[in-house]
């Protein structure tokens, strides 16, 4: 049985992907609308393929670092992963994305539930090059979810987000 601070850690990653799953739901056909006017670039399609793609290389981390190991090398460019990451996946569709989505997220709620209080104070890096703790790395990624979803919101004009206690 999860801890009371893993089990409000899985709330709050829970909250974030009804967020997202809110705002997915309400897309319609603005899939190739463009999120971002720099940068990357990105149409709410590409941002979710990055969500999908970044879901899965984030909860490994985390396992990674529960365990005691590093996975991120010092060198790391996130930004140069996230752009190779969503060109090199141009075919997923919505459907395939929103499955690995879930199908990532459930696993990994699993077996977070599983873990005990210590484990969040491991620490590893992150792919922004700092070494953060396990319960840092979860926040952040609550965080990295909800914002892409009210990004995306933003630009297809979707209201009435779904209300949270918070972000981890």
């Amino acid at each position: 049985m999860a801890t009371a601070e893993i089990s409000a850690l899985i709330t709050r990653l829970t909250e974030a992907r009804a967020t997202l799953d809110h705002v997915l739901d309400h897309v319609g056909d603005q899939w190739d609308v463009q999120v971002y006017s720099d940068g990357a670039q990105w149409t709410v399609l590409q941002v979710l393929r990055h969500l999908a793609i970044s879901d899965q290389a984030i909860s490994n981390n985390i396992k990674i670092i529960a365990g005691g190991q590093e996975a991120i090398p010092a060198d790391f460019d996130l930004e140069r992963y996230n752009r190779r990451s969503v060109e090199k996946n141009t075919t997923m569709t919505v459907e395939a994305a929103r499955a690995q989505l879930n199908t990532t997220r459930a696993a990994f709620l699993e077996w977070l539930g599983t873990l005990d209080d210590a484990s969040l104070a491991k620490e590893g890096r992150h792919p922004m090059f700092q070494v953060i703790s396990v319960r840092d790395h979860l926040k952040i990624m609550g965080r990295h979810e909800a914002n892409h979803a009210h990004e995306i919101a933003a630009v297809c004009t979707i209201p009435d987000l779904p209300k949270t206690t918070g972000q981890p």
